[in-house]
This record gives C-alpha cells, structure tokens and sequence, in this order.
C-alpha cells in the first residue's frame, strides 16, 4: 500500500471526476443472483466495512437477507445452507480479512472483491471479482471506497432493485466536478468547523451511514485530526453527552428523518454545524447536492471531508 502523502491525495480528490466517469462504462459484477430466502454475508475491515454496511442495509429494506461483518470479528463455525460469502480488501491483503476467510467452511461459496488478481486472498476464495481501480497515489481509500460501492450497489442493479447505477455514477461526476470548480466560494465556511481542539463529529444518516464513517476517517488518517461518525438518529443517544462540555462542532450529512432533533439539540448547546445536501441548512456552512438518488450522495458528499482534510493537512 502506498504511503499516505498529501500530495498524492490532491491528486486522487482532482482525479476524482475521471475516475467516476470511467467506472461508469464498467461492469464489475457483470452476473449476480440471490434468493430473497439465501444470505448474503459481506466482510471486511475500514472502508471496505463501511461501503458494505449501507450496501446491505439497502439489500434488508427490500426484503433481502444480508448482513456485514467486520472481519476482525471470530468466523463463525457455520452459515446457513446456500450463504454467499463476499469478502472485500482493496489490496487484497488485510491479515483481518485473510484469517475470517481462510476458517470459513468449504461448503460455503466465497467471493473476494479486491483490487489485486494476485493478492493473498484471491487464492483463498472461489471467485475473484476485480474493482477496476489503480492504488491511490495518496495511499487513502478514496477510490477504493466509492469502487467498492459501486460494485455492490451493481449487485442491488442486478437484482432488479436499483434503477441505474451508471446514470448515479455519471451524476455523481458531475456534481464532483462543480463542487471541486466551485471549491473556493463555500470550502472556507466548513474550516470552520475544525478550529475545535477537539476535533470534528459527523453524522449521516442510517442509509449513508459509511459516509459519517469514511468522512471521519478522512480526518484522523491524513491529517491526524481528531474525527468521529454516528448514524444520525443514534447521536441523540450516545453523542449528545459531548456538546455540554467540548467546543463541539459537527459535520451533518443530511436526509435522515431524525436530523431535525440533532439539529435542536445543537442550536440549544450553541454548538456549531454545517450540513452537506439539500435538507437542513447549517448554521456555519451547508452546501447542496443537486440529487436525491442514493448512490449519487454517497460518492458525492464524501468530498468535502476529503477537501476539508486535505486542507488541514497542507497546513501541516
């Protein structure tokens, strides 16, 4: 894997409209069945964990049986009859990952879906399916990430469940596009919300749950900002707690039918936010994403933590 550095994550956010216009023209899941009575088991570690979770979820709210398992988790002895496995690392060489595959029962089909033809766990599996994606060169998953998410919500397409993943890509394109040609007249209103000490909370909602995660993760890995994600809903349990003694300052990806009560809650504690797409304005920045499809969100919204990061760690 690529040593993280700076300039090379510039380059990957630049890249970012290419990338996605390119990806549009793949299939990486070119054939894909499940019955609606047979499990769907993915696995994996980070981003690869996160992009599985809204992918499953979305799976679950139609009726199907699908879970994802952080792979550092014990495998489990057995599966039900005709489980699918799909086990995802970018690099195809997460130790975590290679060990929950390597106990799983022989009877039970298993999928790696990595970056890597030749990596370790593409020998331990019996299928490869191949994300069409290069290493970053800023050694940060930002294109493995919305890959990744790509490629399942394929599945979902092929499952007759999702209208078209190639239409979200090319809108996601282009809404990247304007965001990074129109960076200098909103970026600076989101610094804002890293002057704290105490870092940045972000929180999105149960469907697009991994862009709180990810977004997080953008903070902590390149600049070494403290960063944390919550489901929307679920901050008024377990993060509420901080804005009575932190100067806290929260990042809302909004859409969730619960943003209204983090937001009086926020107001009332004179906390600071900004939101990313159309639904609730923030009272120090908020940017709109001119879509309400779910795939186009998730690969869009993910750019301004990226450029707020990426901001913080030039100043570095």
């Amino acid at each position: 894997m690529a040593e993280t550095n700076v300039a090379g994550f510039v380059s990957d956010i630049n890249d970012l409209p290419n990338l996605l216009f390119d990806l549009s023209s793949k299939r990486i899941f070119e054939n894909f069945s499940l019955s609606k009575n047979q499990l769907l088991y993915m696995v994996g570690m980070g981003s690869s964990y996160f992009a599985a979770q809204d992918a499953v979820r979305y799976l679950r709210s139609v009726g199907y049986l699908a879970i994802a398992e952080i792979a550092s988790a014990e495998t489990p002895s057995s599966f039900p009859e005709n489980t699918l496995v799909i086990a995802i690392s970018a690099s195809g060489n997460s130790v975590e990952v290679l060990k929950f595959v390597e106990k799983i029962p022989s009877n039970v089909k298993t999928i790696a879906l990595t970056r890597e033809q030749n990596s370790k766990l593409a020998k331990v599996v019996d299928e490869v399916i191949l994300l069409p994606i290069k290493e970053e060169k800023g050694g940060v998953s930002i294109w493995s990430y919305r890959a990744t998410s790509i490629a399942l919500f394929q599945i979902i397409e092929n499952l007759g469940l999702f209208s078209s993943v190639k239409e979200s890509i090319v809108n996601a394109s282009k809404e990247i596009k304007k965001l990074l040609d129109s960076k200098n007249q909103w970026l600076e209103s989101f610094m804002k919300l890293t002057t704290s000490s105490n870092g940045i909370y972000l929180m999105a909602p149960a469907e697009r749950y991994g862009s709180a995660l990810q977004g997080a993760l953008m903070f902590r890995e390149g600049p070494k900002f403290p960063a944390d994600g919550c489901e929307t809903g679920d901050w008024s349990h377990v993060d509420v707690y901080l804005t009575k003694s932190l100067d806290y300052k929260a990042l809302i990806f909004s859409g969730s039918i619960w943003d209204q009560q983090a937001i009086d809650w926020l107001n009332n504690r004179k906390s600071s936010f900004g939101s990313v797409s159309k639904y609730q304005p923030g009272n120090i920045a908020s940017i709109e994403i001119e879509s309400d499809d779910l795939l186009t969100q998730i690969l869009t919204e993910l750019l301004v933590p990226e450029l707020m990061a990426c901001k913080l760690w030039e100043a570095k």
